[in-house]
């Protein structure tokens, strides 16, 4: 914003964007500003009253809410904790993790190809190489082999739930890139966009299978 008088909506991109940190979240500036965008003109409609009137609902204890809910969304991630310090209780097959470790590897190369908001691609990788990281600790910390209890015929690393949900949105959010946005890996044949997209999504949904979700 330098070289420019904040506006309104910065001044509310900032406290939504703050609000959600205090969780252990974030967003793109871009994409909360769409956000409060749509809330002002939800209001306004739903009010029948013009959009400058429907911006005086948006105070910052309304968009601290707004925060909460989007954290309540995502729960099964438990936003702001260390998830590494969270009960193993996923086993986790090897032939998944590594498709998981390959896919969130790909989605940090999807991230660094955005240029619209570097700041935001600065914390997405990073929260990315953070994954990656408690992953590659988990198999260091406990590798062990699948037998009756598991129920899986290979080895398996057990894992907190929470990551692997919190590693599956991500890949999710790789897919909505690809699908959604065209944003594709360098050198990838643009044909190719909507497989990359379901690889994103399928591994997804195995993370989420193995940790107990639907």
């Amino acid at each position: 914003m330098a070289g420019r008088r904040p506006t309104w909506l910065d001044g509310r991109v900032d406290v939504l964007l703050a609000s959600l940190e205090d969780y252990g979240m974030d967003a793109s500036r871009v994409s909360a500003a769409e956000l409060i965008q749509e809330r002002v003109q939800w209001v306004a409609t739903n009010m029948r009253i013009s959009p400058a009137t429907a911006r005086r609902y948006l105070t910052d204890d309304a968009l601290r809410d707004l925060a909460r809910t989007m954290v309540v969304t995502v729960a099964d991630e438990a936003p702001g904790a260390d998830v590494l310090a969270s009960a193993r209780t996923s086993a986790l097959p090897i032939s998944v993790l590594g498709r998981c470790v390959a896919g969130l590897s790909e989605a940090i190369v999807l991230r660094l190809a955005k240029r619209d908001d570097l700041d935001h691609v600065r914390t997405t990788t990073a929260q990315l190489a953070q994954t990656l990281s408690a992953l590659g600790q988990l198999t260091a910390d406990h590798h062990v082999t699948g037998d009756r209890v598991t129920r899986i015929g290979e080895p398996v690393v057990m894992a907190p739930p929470a990551l692997l949900n919190r590693a599956a949105r991500y890949l999710e959010a790789a897919a909505a890139l690809v699908r959604d946005n065209g944003v594709m890996p360098s050198g990838l044949d643009p044909a190719h966009a909507a497989q990359l997209a379901d690889t994103f999504d399928t591994d997804a949904a195995s993370l989420r299978y193995y940790a107990g979700g639907s």
